[in-house]
């Protein structure tokens, strides 16, 4: 897998995008629940969204894919990348009191690229998901890991090694509208629908002060490269001592983004299920019932 991984990284970005493009069309429009979850998700949030901005996002999702290997097997990236010295400049003046900096990447564009960049500025310890196969576990952490960019399991040692990086005024970065497991979230808006939601960076916060920003890199047209935006949540200032409320802060935030470009969103992921073993939502809209976690994501 490494070798086949190191062969489509060759390809140029143009290209793996193309191909990803038409791969993306043709899985959303195979029968199955994920071509449906991306249609549904994507017209609950956007009741007026057209055939044609549905394509694109399964396209998007396409690209992302075959971003992967691109990002995870070349030592050195060339790509354009607009507004993201900025954003870096941004992100010391955050970091500058000490604090370090809790930096949210939704899974909104290229969610790859701004760990990368950041980390040839810096250090960045970043937050994963273990796939369950131990094999694919360990391939996946090796693929990722960079110098200068840790990875850290979401187990409690990985949330060791994020509390330890933000008390040496380091930067972390975490994927925020991740569905955590039952009993580690809480129930908060999402276009105006229950989402289980993470409350780890509400906690990280509580324990070390640091400021949260959410970058987002936007995905140019043909392989041209990506531009970043950057939000900064409350001033820079502290989330809302309520973990529900300070989540709903995060997930208001995701949505400020998602309007930047809103094909650019992964809406075939699973935002809405109910883990087993967290608590019902305050309400639900039973036209989409909230799945299980027996689905795939």
């Amino acid at each position: 897998m490494t070798f086949l991984f190191w062969l489509i990284s060759r390809l140029p970005l143009r290209v793996l995008h193309a191909i990803g493009g038409a791969l993306g069309l043709l899985v959303a429009r195979l029968p199955g629940r994920y071509g449906q979850r991306l249609v549904a998700n994507f017209r609950h949030a956007f009741p007026h969204a057209t055939d044609a901005m549905i394509a694109e996002s399964a396209r998007h999702t396409g690209r992302l894919i075959m971003e992967m290997p691109y990002f995870w097997s070349r030592k050195a990236i060339t790509v354009r990348t607009d507004n993201f010295d900025a954003m870096w400049a941004e992100a010391i003046r955050l970091g500058a009191a000490g604090n370090g900096l809790i930096v949210l990447t939704p899974h909104l564009g290229c969610f790859e690229v701004l760990p990368r960049h950041f980390a040839q500025m810096g250090r960045v310890t970043c937050l994963f998901k273990p796939p369950h196969q131990p094999w694919l576990r360990a391939f996946v952490e090796k693929m990722r890991s960079r110098p200068n960019m840790p990875m850290a399991p979401a187990t409690p040692r990985g949330v060791r090694m994020l509390v330890k990086a933000l008390k040496r005024g380091e930067n972390i970065g975490i994927l925020p509208d991740q569905v955590p497991s039952g009993g580690e979230g809480t129930w908060a808006p999402f276009y105006g629908k229950p989402a289980y939601s993470m409350t780890l960076v509400h906690r990280l916060q509580q324990m070390t002060g640091a400021p949260v920003a959410m970058v987002y890199a936007e995905r140019l047209p043909r392989g041209a490269g990506y531009r970043g935006h950057m939000r900064i949540l409350c001033d820079g200032g502290m989330l809302p001592e309520d973990p529900a409320a300070a989540s709903a802060v995060i997930n208001a935030t995701i949505e400020e983004l998602i309007v930047i470009d809103p094909t650019q969103y992964l809406w075939g992921y699973n935002r809405y299920k109910h883990p087993a073993g967290a608590v019902l939502p305050p309400e639900m809209d039973h036209a989409t019932p909230a799945v299980t976690n027996n689905e795939n994501q």
